[in-house]
């Protein structure tokens, strides 16, 4: 089984905003909500996905004290962070076909 790891970015009410990583734990925590789905159908409740994740990723390392409810109706937010590679991020390896500027 590949790993589950959701590297995901959280926006609150306040403009505060976090990085956190969802993990398995997380997800399986997702699956049997009321509201969960299995992580083979996570595509027809992404949002919800996200957000309660997020939550429970960040109740777990203690960086939030937030209930899931109130968490839910504060959290403006949450967004899958792009591979740098997507991003574009400055200092990205040059590709392989080009030549190295000269010094």
């Amino acid at each position: 089984m590949p790993s589950l790891l959701f590297e995901l970015r959280v926006e609150m009410e306040d403009g505060t905003t976090y990085d956190v990583v969802a993990d398995q734990r997380d997800a399986a925590k997702f699956e049997v909500q009321d509201f969960g789905c299995s992580i083979s159908a996570i595509d027809s409740r992404l949002a919800t996905a996200f957000r309660y994740m997020a939550w429970s990723a960040m109740t777990r390392r203690g960086e939030t004290k937030l209930s899931w409810k109130d968490f839910d109706a504060q959290c403006i937010e949450v967004i899958d962070m792009p591979e740098p590679e997507e991003a574009g991020e400055p200092g990205d390896a040059l590709d392989p076909g080009q030549t190295a500027p000269s010094a």
